[in-house]
Formats: C-alpha cells, sequence, structure tokens
C-alpha cells in the first residue's frame, strides 16, 4: 500500500525526488515530450492497482528511460515501481471510480486525478495536445513548470533575496552604533525583525523553485546558500537579544517567518510576538539588548559561553565596560578565552566607532 505524504511541504520534495531534472522518470518524461507524445504513468505496485487496471501486458523489467519512452507509443498506462527501477506493465487501461469528481477535460488526466484520488498513488500526465507535465498525489494536483520560466523566477528570487540580505546588514550595523550609544528603540528592532521576515519568505519561494530545477539548479543553489550564511543563527541573536515574551527565541522565529507579507508590514503584529503589549508600548522607547548579537560576533566561543556571558552581565553596556580580569572570574571562561574576548571586544568597539563616522 502506498505511504501517504499530507504535508504539502512533504508532499512536493515527493514528487520533485521523482520528477526534477536529473532524475531517471525526468529524462523518460522529457524524451515524450520531445515527441509530442502523451504518456500516463503509475507509480505503485500492481497488486495494489488490480481493481482499476484492465487489458495491457505484464513487463517486469529494468526501468530505463527508453523503455519509457517507447511504451508510451501506446495508448495504455505505463506501471512504475515507486522507487523507478522497475517497469511493471504497459498499455493497461486504467479503470478508475468514474463517481470520483475532477475538472480535469482530458480523457487521460481525468483517469489520471482519479487514479490518484482513489489509490492515494503518485499519477504522471503527460499531455500530447498542451505539451504539459501534471503530477497528481491523492487529492493534491501540480503542474511542473517549464525550466526557463523556473530559471526566470530563480533569479528574480535572488535578486530579491539579496536585497533583503543588503537590508538586514545595513539594519546590523545601524543596530551596533545604537546599542554602544544605548539608544536601541523598538522601532529600529521592529524594522530588522520585518526585514528577516521577508528575507525568509522569499528563501521558501525559492527553495521550492531549487527542488523542481532538480540538477538544474545547481549555480542557484551556491548563490542561495551565500546568501543565506549564518543569516537563522544572527536572526535567532536578534530575537534573544530583544524579545520580552516567556517563549523560546525558536518558537518565535517560527512565527515570524509564518506571518505574511502584509502582517510584516504591521508593526503591532511583530511586537506582539516579541512579547511587547500593543496598547502600552511606545516605539520610540530605548531598549537594552541583553548581548547575544554582540557576542555573535567574536569568533571562538561557544553558544554555552554566550550564555554564561549574558547570564553574568545581563546587557551589552556591561559587556562592553569589563575588562580580561572581569571575564577570567566567571565559572567555565579561562584567562586565555577572557583574554580573547576582551580583545574582540575592543576591535568591534573600532570597527563601531568606524563604521559611525
Amino acid at each position: 500500500m502506498v505511504k501517504k505524504v499530507v504535508n504539502k511541504k512533504k508532499i512536493l520534495e515527493h514528487i520533485f525526488d521523482r520528477v526534477a531534472p536529473g532524475t531517471a522518470l525526468r529524462e523518460a518524461i522529457d524524451k515524450i515530450q520531445e515527441a509530442k507524445l502523451g504518456a500516463l504513468i503509475v507509480l505503485g505496485n500492481p497488486g495494489d492497482l488490480k481493481d482499476v487496471m484492465g487489458g495491457g501486458f505484464e513487463l517486469n523489467t529494468v526501468y530505463s528511460p527508453q523503455k519509457v519512452y517507447e511504451l508510451s507509443k501506446m495508448d495504455g498506462g505505463i506501471i512504475l515501481s515507486e522507487d523507478i527501477k522497475t517497469i511493471y506493465g504497459a498499455n493497461i487501461q486504467l479503470q478508475p471510480n468514474y463517481s470520483i469528481e475532477t475538472d480535469e477535460s482530458g480523457t487521460r488526466h481525468q483517469a489520471a486525478h482519479r487514479i490518484a484520488q482513489q489509490k492515494g498513488n503518485l499519477v504522471v500526465a503527460v499531455s500530447e495536445r498542451r505539451n504539459k507535465i501534471t503530477v497528481y498525489y491523492g487529492k493534491f494536483r501540480y503542474l511542473l513548470n517549464e525550466i526557463g520560466d523556473l530559471l526566470t523566477k530563480s533569479s528574480q528570487a535572488i535578486t530579491a533575496l539579496e536585497k533583503y540580505s543588503l537590508a538586514i546588514e545595513k539594519n546590523h550595523v545601524n543596530l551596533s552604533i545604537l546599542e554602544f550609544d544605548n539608544m536601541v528603540t523598538l522601532y529600529d528592532i521592529v524594522e530588522c525583525v520585518r526585514m528577516y521576515g521577508l528575507l525568509f519568505r522569499m528563501s521558501e519561494e525559492l527553495i521550492e523553485y531549487m527542488a523542481e530545477l532538480g540538477s538544474e539548479g545547481r549555480l542557484i543553489k551556491i548563490q542561495y546558500e551565500e546568501i543565506m550564511l549564518n543569516k537563522n543563527e544572527s536572526f535567532d541573536a536578534l530575537i534573544k537579544d530583544y524579545k520580552i515574551s516567556e517563549e523560546t527565541a525558536e518558537k518565535i522565529g517560527l512565527r515570524v517567518k509564518s506571518l505574511t507579507k502584509e502582517e510584516l508590514l504591521d508593526d503591532e503584529k511583530i511586537v506582539c510576538l516579541l512579547g511587547f503589549d500593543t496598547n502600552i508600548i511606545n516605539f520610540d522607547e530605548k531598549i537594552e539588548p541583553r548581548g547575544y548579537g554582540l557576542l555573535s560576533n567574536i569568533t571562538k566561543i561557544s553558544k554555552k559561553d554566550r550564555e554564561i556571558l549574558v547570564k553574568e552581565f545581563s546587557n551589552v553596556h556591561s559587556i562592553l565596560m569589563s575588562t580580561a580580569s572581569d571575564i577570567a572570574k566567571i565559572k567555565g571562561v579561562s584567562k586565555y578565552k577572557a583574554e580573547h574576548i576582551n580583545k574582540s571586544l575592543k576591535r568591534i568597539k573600532n570597527r563601531t566607532v568606524i563604521d559611525r563616522e
């Protein structure tokens, strides 16, 4: 029996794992499209499909794209194993329950849609007339994009990601200056959180494009990874620095990532997630950071070290005023590490002075 995948993201991963460019099945589908043929391909065990199968012939042969292409020249459906290693049969007349609703117009697509709903299998329909690939999985339906269109969309998404990433970097430079001057306001935090939210929304869209592109999306993936490097860690530090909610930074971060674009433009929505009461807050009120963002700029210290330092000094100003001797007195921090932290803090101070100028 086919194991059902219910989450949309998981469904798309399941689909793209099988039909993205570079996969064995996609190679066959591309051959069928190039020849302007149609096809109906069902992934599953014939034993589970026998009540909707009629006619055709058994093959039980090793899969190859060329074989599937040749078999598509016949009118019936082709049955493949779920791991795309075996061709079970071809020229099979698929006879689903015709009482199952479908809004598809062509006979091939109607059968594919009904089979997917009735049996839960992944079914691929290649349109001879429209030259389109439609994938059905249960009630889920997905029309595969043209590779050229996907590359264009991915390029546009990369450009948007770069824009948001640059805005985040500028916000962090501004925050560093304000933190040193003890002048950070809630408005400054909202702007930074908003940019992260927009970045992660675009990131989700791009991830889907890359999954569908398969092997064709290698360069896009490299660009994506460069842009997103350490973004989750810096976002987590930002939330830890300024949240007053009892919820963990991880949970708050997930809530921010789930906001729509319209919700991200709502200042009050963001401050609510951070734990502030919108009835009494003042966006111009100064807020003191705990120091997670500051300490994340120091190499060779662990998350545990950062937690110890934040717990000991409570805020950025206290951390900045500390000496190597003060830091070395903390249990779990060696003299060598204390000196390293102190020198790193001095370098950060100097860099901030330059940024201010």
